[in-house]
């Protein structure tokens, strides 16, 4: 079952806005728990920068030097993304956090509907001094879907940073700017990699700007149409963590990111294993009692997931 921890403010936010920042919508506690799993993935912001020869520092030390990624003015470099990384991963409790009935529950009232879907989730990590992470202004539109968001907020999606660190201005805080100062100009001239407006009105967007500061735990939420931009890490010895998340409506076939089934067996299979129906539905499962489950698509559920409580499924099936 979902579980409501915003409020009605932040859902009125996000409609006026395009974005919002639901702050602590998860418990220190919750992430904490998780955060084994996370360093088993990335060092810690002491590790990274306190031990060069770190193995899992390296992605983010290699071609530092690069023409791609010189330079200190606002652009796109290689490695930015050097922290991206795909989920599921090999820790359950860091798997289950994007599956949250508290962030279903976000998904369930930002797309006004129960059948919801996560389509993309990855973990990212960024320390200072990688490199320059100042980004252009953008919108993501063209990332993540074929064609352009309704107006009215039918078969929308919407993307999340869920902050698995503290987030403040010195550690690259997110600058958003709100859909009223931009619904004036096609989506295509806001798209990645930038927008295609001029120097005056990109100041104007730049002063108005918030910055999404916030404490571990707290669930920036913005649409694909909105104009946003990364921002340089200054903290010293810092490091910023977070899981990036998206979520639409079961039926925008033209939304996506990431085909769940192509992960494999080693890290997928105790996830599912360890789900609840809701979350396995919003995952892309058919929920006990569509026409897809029998006695024979039950029992090779239970073949590829034997940890799986199909009881669920079985109940509904002996009702139908």
């Amino acid at each position: 079952m979902s579980e409501r921890r915003h409020t009605e403010d932040h859902v009125a936010h996000f409609e006026t806005h395009g974005w919002g920042l639901i702050e602590r919508l998860l418990t220190p506690q919750e992430i904490d728990a998780a955060l084994p799993g996370l360093f088993d993935i990335y060092p810690t912001p002491e590790q990274f920068h306190g031990n060069a020869t770190d193995p899992r520092s390296a992605g983010f030390r290699a071609n530092a030097d690069a023409p791609a990624n010189s330079g200190s003015e606002p652009r796109f470099r290689p490695l930015q993304f050097a922290g991206l990384k795909e989920f599921p991963f090999g820790d359950v409790t860091l798997n289950l956090l994007p599956l949250h009935p508290a962030i279903i529950a976000v998904a369930e009232d930002l797309l006004r509907t129960r059948d919801v879907r996560l389509y993309q989730a990855e973990t990212f990590a960024k320390y200072t001094g990688v490199t320059q992470y100042d980004q252009p202004f953008h919108a993501d539109y063209t990332n993540h879907t074929m064609l352009p968001p309704r107006a009215d907020g039918r078969y929308r999606q919407v993307q999340m940073f869920l902050y698995l660190s503290d987030v403040t201005k010195e550690h690259g805080a997110t600058r958003i700017v709100s859909k009223t100062l931009t619904k004036d100009v096609p989506v295509m001239r806001l798209s990645f990699p930038a927008v295609r407006v001029g120097a005056e009105r990109r100041a104007e967007w730049e002063a108005s700007a918030t910055s999404a500061v916030g404490p571990r735990g707290s669930l920036l939420i913005y649409s694909a149409d909105v104009v946003h931009r990364g921002t340089e890490m200054t903290y010293p010895n810092g490091g910023r963590f977070f899981f990036n998340l998206a979520y639409r409506t079961a039926h925008a076939d033209w939304v996506g990111s990431n085909p769940w089934p192509r992960k494999g067996m080693e890290n997928w299979t105790p996830l599912v294993e360890h789900c609840t129906p809701r979350q396995l539905e919003a995952l892309g499962f058919p929920p006990p009692g569509h026409d897809y489950w029998d006695e024979r698509t039950l029992q090779g559920a239970a073949d590829r997931y034997p940890k799986l409580d199909l009881t669920p499924w079985r109940a509904a099936l002996k009702k139908a």
